[in-house]
């Protein structure tokens, strides 16, 4: 786990031990240092006392026929299917129309930068302001292969720390090798030995000869289906398989 995190407020890094636990949060540690975090809470508390919440109530003597509801904000008697489900409240459906709690929502996520920086945030804990700061210390560019533009956040899925920005096929491929090192490796090596390796002479009239029928089987090993029995999915028995290849060809040749 990174020994830092950015406090927004005070647009800076500063030691985790400075931030508050959050279990909701990815990292388990609150979006904004102690200090403005208590500054926050301070300010929240003094709005509530001075500026007591409004809850507000259907007109007298309106009319709210059974499987509709009146909208708060557009004062609307509008059909049950025009809320939005929620548990929390006793009706089980939001006190705004669908509209209206849309118009919400996108205020809301103007407040905190935009939809980019509220999805950002949410997600990976970081704004579209460091975002854009790590994007431009990477010369926009991937930061593995360093040719694609990099449009993906890249994250630690253990820790949820994010790590630097990826094109979509450097962050799918780690995706793939389940960030896994030392499958990694065994890739990187498996693909230079066969790129150093010299044309065998069986390879070069290959394309001579004409190509024999392939009897496949239509399904799948015995192998294949204890496998799948046992819970491993295709995408495992995959990597099992090339794992196994990668180690064969790894082992010394018999003199």
């Amino acid at each position: 786990m990174s020994e830092t995190k950015f406090c927004k407020d005070c647009r800076a890094h500063r030691p985790v031990a400075e931030f508050a636990k959050n279990a909701r949060s990815r990292d388990g540690l609150a979006f904004y240092c102690r200090q403005h975090a208590a500054e926050r809470s301070a300010r929240s508390r003094e709005a509530r006392r001075t500026t007591p919440r409004v809850y507000r109530r259907p007109p007298p003597g309106l009319e709210i026929p059974d499987g509709s509801k009146w909208c708060a904000d557009c004062d609307r008697v509008l059909p049950l299917e025009d809320f939005v489900r929620t548990t929390r409240t006793a009706s089980g459906y939001h006190a705004y129309c669908k509209p209206c709690h849309n118009t919400r929502g996108r205020v809301s996520r103007e407040k905190v930068g935009g939809s980019r920086s509220y999805h950002l945030s949410r997600r990976y804990g970081i704004t579209a302001e460091e975002a854009d700061v790590m994007l431009e210390a990477q010369g926009g560019a991937c930061a593995i292969c360093e040719v694609q533009p990099a449009a993906h956040v890249d994250h630690d899925h253990d820790t949820g720390r994010v790590r630097q920005l990826l094109c979509f096929g450097c962050n799918g491929g780690l995706g793939q090798f389940k960030d896994d090192p030392t499958v990694l490796r065994a890739a990187a090596r498996y693909v230079e030995r066969h790129r150093a390796a010299p044309a065998r002479a069986d390879d070069q009239g290959a394309h001579e000869r004409t190509p024999r029928s392939r009897q496949w089987s239509a399904g799948p090993s015995g192998l294949a289906v204890r496998r799948r029995a046992a819970g491993c999915s295709v995408h495992d028995e995959v990597r099992a398989r090339v794992a196994a290849l990668i180690a064969s060809l790894d082992r010394p040749a018999a003199e």
